[in-house]
C-alpha cells in the first residue's frame, strides 16, 4: 500500500524517527494503526456494555469485586502447587 500522507503528519513521524522513538517511518505508521486498531476495539467494547446496560444487563460493584477476588484467589493458590 503505498499513499501520501499530508505534510504536518509526514513531519510528526519523520521526527519521531529523528528522536529515536522508532527504527523507521513504516515502524512509526504501524504503532498509528495499532493504536486505532486498539480504539476501535475499545469503542465495540463499550458498545456492547452500552447496550447490556440499555437492557439491564448489569452487575453491581460489590459483585464485581468479589469475583475479581475469587478470580485473584484462585490464582494465587493455583500458582504456589508448584
Amino acid at each position: 500500500m503505498n499513499f501520501n500522507l499530508p505534510v504536518e503528519a509526514n513531519d510528526y513521524v519523520k521526527s519521531l524517527v529523528a528522536q529515536g522513538r522508532y527504527q523507521s517511518e513504516e515502524e512509526a505508521v504501524i504503532e498509528g494503526i495499532r493504536l486505532l486498531k486498539g480504539r476501535e476495539e475499545l469503542r465495540a467494547k463499550i458498545a456492547v456494555g452500552v447496550s447490556q446496560l440499555d437492557h439491564s444487563e448489569s452487575f453491581d460493584e460489590l459483585t464485581v469485586f468479589a469475583d475479581v477476588e475469587e478470580e485473584i484467589r484462585r490464582a494465587e493458590s493455583s500458582g504456589n502447587q508448584g
